[in-house]
């Protein structure tokens, strides 16, 4: 079982803004076709790195737990790896809390050449706050284990009003754009062929 472990430390001005520390993430879990092992997370550092692989849209959820409720900041290192049928040239990343909180230092470790734009939390939906980071590239992540096919890259999250949080993070990879036109044709040539096997079915 691989286990691939991302240094992705963002450091603000020489420390961390943190007032508060996180002491544990104690529990986690993972849903739809993103599967990933079991997060490594540093006191030392703030930082949990979460390792691997997506066949299709999918989510993992922490438990982040910390000391005191005064604005603690959490560095999550991702890497994941392109288990789809297709390069990824994009890769969006919905972040959920059960607090407010904001993002910052989003980026790219590898493949090279990615960009970030985050979109800040708004209103609370149901009580959940969700902020965007959408990457974009840059080398496409090529289908795993083809070279260029972990997608390394990393955010901060600041919180604050608790001392037990739930982190959600949904990731959505689309494909080249050449591609996408190819899974849309196929898709309709596929749906074509069923619709004809019915209707021959019916007659």
């Amino acid at each position: 079982m691989k286990k691939l472990v991302l240094a992705f430390l963002v450091l603000i001005g020489g420390g961390y803004l943190s007032q508060a520390s996180i002491t544990s993430i104690p529990s986690w879990d993972y849903s739809g076709g993103l599967y990933c092992y079991s997060p490594v997370f540093s006191g030392t550092d703030q930082s949990v790195s979460i390792s691997g692989f997506q066949s299709s849209f999918g989510a993992i959820g922490l438990t982040i737990m910390a000391d005191t409720p005064s604005d603690p900041t959490l560095t999550v290192n991702n890497a994941i790896d392109n288990e789809t049928s297709f390069a990824w040239t994009e890769y969006i990343v919905s972040v959920a809390m059960n607090q407010t909180f904001s993002i910052n230092s989003a980026g790219v470790v590898a493949p090279g050449g990615w960009t970030a734009n985050i979109t800040q939390p708004g209103a609370p939906v149901a009580g959940v706050y969700t902020g965007i980071i959408d990457y974009v590239g840059g080398t496409p992540v090529a289908i795993y284990p083809g070279a260029n096919s972990i997608l390394n890259y990393g955010y901060q999250v600041t919180f604050s009003g608790s001392t037990s949080y739930n982190l959600t993070e949904s990731a959505n990879p689309v494909p080249e754009p050449g591609t996408l036109g190819l899974l849309l044709i196929g898709g309709t040539l596929a749906g074509g062929l069923v619709a004809r096997r019915r209707a021959s079915r019916l007659a």
